[in-house]
């Protein structure tokens, strides 16, 4: 009698690859208040930038890697350049009455305030109906990571202090940290909503890590070159896909 032969299991090489998950997954996740436990030894904290520097300038953001692991996550996402010139001439408008009303009442208090906002305006929207600028929406969240909990609060408060000095302030995303950590995570989440900051596109070219040589588009205009690489530096910015660094 023959001997059934034994049916030698087929083992498919694309089972048990890497995805990204295995790769941007933690040890563990433990939410606190105001921080997460992703393993052993493994404390983070995270914020979301609610004030933002009057005047930025190039790699204002650099500054905050000296305190030591530590991740900054950038979303920026385009406007509709028609949303945006309706509501500059709403606000234009308004500053022009309340301009008028101050000046039929003979009150100078507010006037050169007025006078600067609605200057400020007109140059906004001219330059946006000559595409010659465009307007952005920018959501800037930071991690802290630390080996303990005292190492994170102290970490913490230089960070503050560092902001603080330049005239930028944050705040911790008290019981939304899951949130939070997947906002930062590369994954193309959206961000978490009213933390939203509309910048020009100059505004928007200071929050680009200078430190790296590479991050630039392929076509759009020559805006400078990187301090550190002197590597050209371009930006289109009519793109209409986000961004995030």
């Amino acid at each position: 009698m023959l001997k059934k032969s034994k049916k030698i299991r087929e083992i498919n090489i694309f089972d048990n690859v890497p995805t990204i998950a295995d790769i941007l997954l933690p040890e563990t996740l433990q939410e606190r208040k105001d921080y997460l436990i992703l393993g052993y030894n493994k404390y983070t904290r995270i914020f979301a930038m609610t004030i933002y520097p009057e005047q930025t300038w190039v790699s204002w953001l650099d500054d905050l890697f000296h305190i030591g692991n530590i991740n900054i996550s950038v979303k920026i996402e385009p406007s509709s350049n028609g949303n945006v010139i309706n509501q500059l001439t709403k606000k234009l408008v308004q500053a022009q009455s309340e301009y008028a009303t101050y000046s039929r009442q003979g009150n100078i208090l507010h006037l050169p305030e007025l006078e600067k906002q609605i200057v400020d305006l007109e140059e906004l929207r001219m330059l946006i109906q000559t595409n010659q600028d465009k307007l952005f929406f920018a959501t800037i969240f930071i991690s802290l990571n630390a080996e303990s909990l005292e190492e994170l609060n102290e970490k913490t408060k230089i960070l503050e202090s560092e902001l603080n000095k330049k005239t930028a302030m944050i705040r911790t995303l008290t019981f939304r940290q899951v949130e939070g950590l997947k906002t930062m995570l590369p994954i193309g989440e959206i961000p978490i909503p009213n933390y939203e900051r509309n910048m020009v596109a100059g505004g928007i070219a200071t929050l680009i890590p200078i430190s790296n040589p590479n991050l630039s588009h392929d076509k759009g205009i020559f805006i400078g070159r990187n301090l550190y690489t002197n590597a050209p530096v371009y930006i289109d910015t009519f793109c209409r896909s986000s961004y995030s660094s």
